[in-house]
């Protein structure tokens, strides 16, 4: 009967460790985050022009990676997986919750997607006006982010206190560096369509303070500045509309879309083309997140070339010779080489 009794409490006990071990490994929280192969798909829908030339049969390909919080098990199986990324959650959110991140990289987008028409219409040598719209908080040091007192990231600077409006970062600056110092500072804002103030008590700034020191003091880690961009034939105006997609790495794609309903004939040449990367309005290229995982995507989606900015380049290449993909992936630094590499491509091709 002991026996028995000694059996049962030690069955219970494997039973209830087993049960706490599944627990921890399938529900319970972790603190990673994973970078995973997300989409490659087709910019024909998202980039359109309101009298240009005829789409291409080929495609330009934006590619995006997957954000997923895991379990222990699915975290521990990423760590194996070459083609998975897994980075502690405090270093990608910074704080943000997963709405606050998201919100944050959809106002990226917004800029990145000015960006790309305004470089477009440099790069075809197409006449237009850029209109300052106003600015938007893109980033922000992390405090409490419930706090109506301090800036969010997606929050739409209005004006200071005293009727100053407040449409570009250099009439910012401007109206901050001529304020008193010894008296308290109200900026109203709108949020989600809310119009709200963000007060700093008096002395928060000093005299001789730069403008990085300004935005230091304010809390706010960048801004982006939304324009409208108005071409001198309306025909060339141009929008993209990118849904639930955000952050900056779309530049490059946008800009070769924009650039296609921009100029006569197939761009793409009939291929699938990918391309990341950000891109500034005099066309240069820079580095992005998640560059194997984009590679991984893309080759599975048959893309035939890969569009890399250069700083990323060596871990694309090597990714994709890991994998023996027949895509080619090539190194990009401005808009214009992206589209020498689409011409060679073309040419070599044709011969």
């Amino acid at each position: 009967m002991q026996k028995q009794k000694s059996d049962l409490r030690r069955m219970a006990m494997i039973v209830g460790s087993t049960a706490v071990l599944m627990w921890v490994l399938l529900y319970a929280p972790t603190p990673y985050v994973v970078y995973e192969p997300g989409i490659a798909v087709p910019v024909k829908s998202m980039v359109s022009i309101e009298e240009g030339d005829l789409l291409g049969e080929g495609d330009f390909l934006l590619t995006a990676v997957k954000l997923t919080e895991p379990n222990f098990l699915r975290a521990f199986s990423s760590m194996l997986n070459s083609s998975m990324e897994v980075h502690r959650k405090r270093d990608v959110l910074r704080g943000y919750s997963k709405e606050q991140y998201a919100e944050r990289l959809n106002v990226i987008m917004q800029g990145s997607q000015n960006n790309a028409i305004e470089a477009a219409y440099r790069f075809a040598g197409l006449p237009y006006e850029s209109k300052l719209d106003g600015l938007v908080v893109s980033d922000v040091v992390v405090k409490d982010q419930t706090d109506s007192g301090s800036f969010q990231a997606g929050d739409r600077l209005l004006s200071m206190a005293g009727g100053q409006l407040i449409n570009s970062t250099d009439e910012m600056f401007d109206i901050l560096q001529g304020l008193s110092k010894d008296k308290p500072i109200q900026i109203y804002i709108d949020r989600s369509g809310e119009k709200l103030s963000v007060n700093f008590p008096a002395n928060t700034f000093h005299s001789g303070m730069s403008n990085d020191q300004l935005l230091e003091a304010l809390g706010i880690r960048s801004l982006t500045e939304l324009r409208s961009l108005v071409p001198a034939d309306r025909d060339n105006h141009l929008t993209i509309t990118a849904g639930d997609i955000g952050g900056p790495s779309a530049g490059l794609v946008f800009a070769l879309q924009s650039l296609d309903l921009l100029t006569k004939g197939d761009l793409s040449g009939g291929h699938r083309i990918a391309a990341t990367g950000t891109i500034t309005l005099d066309g240069k290229v820079g580095a992005i997140g998640g560059i194997k995982q984009k590679i991984v995507i893309a080759s599975e989606e048959g893309a035939q070339l890969f569009l890399a900015p250069a700083d990323n380049f060596e871990d694309a290449s090597a990714k994709a010779k890991a994998l023996g993909t027949s895509m080619k992936v090539v190194s990009v630094s401005t808009l214009q080489e992206a589209v020498d590499q689409i011409q060679a491509l073309q040419a070599a091709n044709a011969s």
